[in-house]
């Protein structure tokens, strides 16, 4: 059957992924599948190089575990090859380059649309997402969404009062040495703060972090320089 062709190019085998096997497979499989044009389903929008589907789903096609599904795509995430959006049952997982790969479907010699391409540079390796196309407080949202889901309370709307409190982290840690403008930043801060038992619920009040908490610009400091570290 005919499904239709991607191309690959040969600086994929310079690709800082390339002999992370996982990684590999679950980047091409979300490559392979991924919308070759626009579309709707139940009233959400998945474009030209998306794939609506679920870490379950993902996980019995290509045949890793769940786990391991979700680190490599943590990795892929954090390197701007795949971008995520979460809803209340399915993820939308975006291919960030997919016209460099599929084209219009008519195959031709011409270079990849990414300009590293040219020099076999690694693929797809910026990873600032704060640009004119992309919405860092909406991927900041999402990334929640993504790690949190069954875990901790999930914000339904990302509202101006939350925007404005994520632009004043990225303002308030500006000097210092890490980049909160960048979707990695976020994921890694995230994480730490889960490493966390008294955030995650082990206090004498079983209370638990929250979005908003973790957003607010005094506790992010704290949780950076390990206040509540274990």
């Amino acid at each position: 059957m005919n499904h239709g062709w991607v191309k690959l190019h040969r600086g994929l085998l310079d690709w800082e992924w390339y002999d992370d096997i996982n990684t590999k497979v679950v980047f091409l499989h979300l490559l392979l599948v991924a919308n070759h044009k626009d579309n709707q389903w139940r009233g959400i929008s998945i474009k030209r190089g998306q794939r609506l589907t679920s870490i379950d789903k993902l996980s019995s096609e290509i045949g890793l575990s769940v786990s391991k599904i979700r680190t490599c795509l943590k990795k892929l995430i954090s390197t701007n090859e795949i971008a995520s959006r979460s809803h209340s049952q399915h993820t939308v997982f975006t291919v960030v380059n997919y016209d460099s790969y599929q084209g219009d479907d008519k195959q031709n010699d011409k270079p990849l649309a990414n300009e590293s391409q040219t020099n076999d540079k690694p693929l797809s390796t910026n990873k600032n997402y704060n640009n004119e196309k992309e919405d860092i407080c909406k991927l900041i949202f999402d990334k929640w969404n993504e790690l949190f889901e069954g875990k901790l309370s999930i914000p339904l709307k990302l509202n101006d009062k939350r925007r404005s409190a994520i632009n004043g982290c990225i303002k308030e840690m500006k000097s210092t040495r890490f980049d909160f403008t960048l979707l990695q930043t976020w994921t890694e801060y995230f994480e730490h703060a889960e490493k966390s038992n008294f955030l995650m619920g082990e206090n004498k009040d079983g209370w638990k972090m929250s979005f908003d908490f973790v957003i607010t610009k005094s506790k992010l400091l704290k949780i950076v320089e390990g206040e509540y570290d274990n």
